[in-house]
C-alpha cells in the first residue's frame, strides 16, 4: 500500500496536472491510500468547488486510513522521539507517518521530514 502525501498532490495540481492521471500506473502497481490529513491539507487549497468535488471524489476512491487513537499515539511518541534527537518535524507530518506505519504503506512524498521517521517506508518516483 502507498500512502500519497499531500505534496506529491500539491506539485501536481501546481504543474495543472491531474493527480489521477499521473498516479494510474502507480495504481496499477499498489493500493493507495490517503488519510484525513492528507485530505485536509490537499483539499484546502482546491480553488473552486467543482475542481474541489474532483478530486474529493478521486480520493474517495483510495483505502482511508483512519486517524484512531493508536495513531495519534504513534504520532505523540515520533515527534517525542525526534524532538530527543534534536530534529523536528511538522505535528501533520507525524500523523501521516503514523498513519502510513499504522497499515505497513510506504509513504510517497517529497518531503524529506519523513525521512527521519524510523522504521518508515519512504520513495519519492511514482512512475512505473
Amino acid at each position: 500500500m502507498i500512502l500519497v502525501d499531500s505534496c506529491v498532490y500539491i506539485q501536481m495540481l501546481r504543474a495543472d496536472l491531474d493527480p489521477a492521471r499521473e498516479l494510474a500506473g502507480l495504481a496499477m502497481e499498489d493500493d493507495l491510500a490517503t488519510c484525513g490529513v492528507i485530505r485536509c491539507e490537499v483539499l484546502r487549497g482546491m480553488r473552486t468547488p467543482k475542481a474541489r468535488k474532483a478530486l474529493a471524489t478521486y480520493l474517495d476512491c483510495l483505502i482511508y486510513i483512519p486517524t484512531l487513537n493508536t495513531v495519534w499515539e504513534r504520532a505523540e511518541d515520533i515527534l517525542w522521539n525526534l524532538d530527543r534527537t534534536g530534529y523536528h518535524i511538522p505535528l501533520p507530518d507525524a500523523v501521516i507517518a503514523s498513519s502510513a506505519l499504522q497499515v505497513g504503506a510506504t509513504v510517497l512524498t517529497f518531503d524529506g521530514h519523513f525521512q527521519h521517521v524510523p522504521k518508515l517506508l519512504v520513495r519519492s518516483e511514482y512512475d512505473s
